[in-house]
């Protein structure tokens, strides 16, 4: 005969050495899922990415305030700006205003510019 070992839960229905494995296998698997869950998912900042794909270093300003410069074929974030209206510049070396864009951020949304020309 054999020994079989069985669980009685609460509510009166039996779990086997198997059902207790499962639950112990999808407890883990759970733990080690919302462990691997990277700090993105829940990311609520704002940030603007400005890639400089151009042959000379240009100044970005945000909402009237110099942000900073990029050289070319560099990237640079602005990070966490807030959600709402935004006004972007883009300057050249001479102060030359060579791009400007208004963008509306929501919660979390980022914004990724890359620039042509100077």
């Amino acid at each position: 005969m054999e020994d079989t070992q069985i669980w009685f839960s609460r509510d009166g229905l039996e779990y086997g050495r198997m059902g207790r494995r499962f639950a112990l296998l999808l407890s883990l698997s759970t733990i080690l899922l919302l462990a691997a869950c990277n700090q993105e998912l829940f990311d609520t900042e704002c940030d603007v990415v400005v890639f400089n794909d151009t042959s000379c270093n240009v100044v970005v300003y945000v909402d009237g305030r110099r942000a900073f410069t990029v050289r070319p074929g560099i990237d640079r974030t602005l990070e966490d700006i807030g959600p709402g209206r935004h006004v972007l510049e883009v300057l050249d070396g001479s102060g030359r205003l060579l791009e400007r864009r208004t963008i509306e951020l929501a919660i979390g949304e980022d914004f990724y510019w890359t620039l042509g020309h100077c």
